[in-house]
């Protein structure tokens, strides 16, 4: 009975905020009830409903779970950075080349023990500004190589890249050629943010022999906590289902506000979040083991 109240009462809560979202000048009015009322029920809400939020088909995990969750687009805005580093997890951190405070941002995650990596910026097809030191397609081999090498020194401590827009450059093959190449040679990862379905970027960088992965879930294009709730819920049970699971946000006011909650609920369903580069390694063994199985079973039915 309890269960359904606090569900009812968070359901309108969480329509409430989705209006307010739209309504900026009601926010005025709602967002000191929200730290009164919504942070605290929605802790209550997790602790109650953590353990009964399974999937019915993934009550009992055949194998541990993990989830690697990188934020991007730090680097801009210096108190959410610092903020977005002190959620209690081993998250990953995307930071903005050159955006005001990379480096020292990238400076304290690495001494917190946080994942860095370099989140690149490339041309998209809304040609929407995307900075200084962005790679576009008319960018000769040589401008493209130095370009890379920039953003990757403006960023210390990276051991890792992923896009930051590139819906029309991942399509392009001979860029990612490119930047496959630049990556494997500085010996650092690659996550694909899948900013288009047709994008060639994770093929490639398979070709190239580069440890690599994709993204599966968004977890705040919409900016909602309701919205926020239903994606982390299919990352869940994504990593439940096949074993791990990669997520991508933002540093917004309301993500923060849920991974605050969220996170330290996690364990109590079994999953576990890693750094970015250890879950993208386990799933090239998940994969290594699957193909052996496949072979296995060949030729066994060939005897």
């Amino acid at each position: 009975m309890l269960r359904k109240c606090l569900r009812r009462v968070l359901t309108v809560f969480r329509r409430q905020y989705r209006a307010v979202h739209f309504k900026p000048l009601m926010a005025v009015y709602i967002k000191p009830l929200m730290a009164v009322y919504i942070k605290p029920l929605m802790a209550v809400y997790f602790l109650i409903t953590a353990p009964l939020c399974q999937s019915d088909e993934t009550k009992t995990p055949p194998r541990s779970s993990y989830v690697a969750i990188i934020i991007d687009d730090i680097g801009h805005n210096y108190s959410r950075g610092l903020r977005a580093l002190r959620l209690p997890a081993p998250l990953t951190y995307a930071i903005l080349p050159y955006s005001t405070h990379a480096k020292r941002l990238a400076d304290i995650a690495y001494e917190s023990g946080k994942e860095v990596m370099v989140h690149l910026p490339m041309q998209n097809l809304r040609n929407m500004a995307i900075g200084p030191g962005g790679l576009t397609s008319n960018l000769t081999r040589l401008e493209f190589h130095q370009a890379v090498s920039a953003a990757i020194f403006r960023v210390p401590h990276a051991s890792g890249i992923n896009n930051h827009m590139g819906s029309f450059l991942t399509q392009e093959s001979l860029p990612m050629e490119w930047l496959m190449e630049d990556i494997k040679a500085m010996d650092l990862f690659f996550v694909d943010s899948r900013t288009t379905p047709n994008t060639v970027a994770s093929i490639i960088a398979k070709k190239k022999n580069l440890l690599s992965s994709s993204r599966d879930i968004f977890l705040d294009n919409e900016r909602s906590i309701y919205a926020i709730d239903k994606q982390f819920r299919k990352l869940v049970n994504l990593a439940k289902r096949q074993g791990t699971g990669i997520a991508i946000c933002h540093p917004y006011q309301e993500t923060l506000d849920y991974l605050e909650i969220a996170i330290p609920q996690l364990r109590q369903e079994g999953i576990e979040i890693i750094p970015a580069s250890n879950l993208v390694a386990l799933r090239q063994i998940y994969n290594l083991q699957l193909a052996s199985q496949i072979l296995g079973s060949e030729i066994l039915g060939s005897e």
